[in-house]
């Protein structure tokens, strides 16, 4: 058996001086999909999760997850 995706989801994090931080995701069904949801995301939206879920060779439920850690830096005069 082959290893395969069976879902996902991306979540994005926004930064707003009256709301904090808010979190919002996108789900998906395929690789290609996780890749269209990556293009479009921009600024303010920063992704900061990614989560497959899927099967290994054996049949077995994986969960594969990626974090990212974002910063921004401002130059004050």
């Amino acid at each position: 058996m082959k290893p395969k995706v069976l879902k996902g989801r991306i979540v994005l994090r926004h930064w707003d001086q009256a709301a904090g931080l808010t979190e919002t995701a996108q789900v998906f069904s395929s690789l290609d999909e996780l890749y269209a949801h990556c293009l479009a995301a921009a600024d303010p939206h920063l992704i900061d999760r990614i989560i497959i879920q899927g099967e290994d060779e054996n049949g077995k439920l994986r969960l594969l997850s990626f974090v990212f850690q974002s910063i921004t830096v401002t130059s004050e005069k």
